[in-house]
């Protein structure tokens, strides 16, 4: 108990010393002391440093674009039929369905792991 009491002070800590560094080098020289043309190259810079990554649907997707919007498709069986349907997701529903599927896979390692002892989880 006393160790993971230790490790949140510890973790709390360095959120806080983490913090306090960002907010000193925040600061930016003033306006007077850089030339006008270096301070528009600093803005556009700034502004073109965060790329955006390109969406990759994990295997079993297709892509498809209906106009302007971009689906991600897979064909499914649905328990108890033999037909296939389509399902299609556009980005924002497939990152829910990526977030979803991990915390799926969280719980079955989670279950995994307490039932690794047979006194746990042994059929009386």
């Amino acid at each position: 108990m006393s160790k993971s009491l230790g490790l949140i002070v510890i973790m709390l800590a360095a959120l806080t010393a983490h913090a306090q560094e960002t907010a000193v080098g925040a600061d930016t020289p003033a306006a007077a002391d850089v030339p006008a043309g270096k301070a528009a190259v600093t803005a556009t810079s700034s502004e073109a440093a965060p790329k955006v990554e390109e969406f990759k649907p994990p295997p079993g997707f297709k892509t498809k674009k209906r106009g302007e919007i971009v689906l991600y498709c897979m064909k499914d069986s649905t328990v108890g039929t033999r037909f296939k349907t389509e399902k299609c997701y556009d980005e924002e529903q497939m990152r829910e369905y990526l977030l979803a599927l991990e915390i799926q896979k969280r719980d079955i390692d989670r279950i995994r792991s307490t039932c690794s002892s047979a006194a746990v989880c042994a059929p009386q």
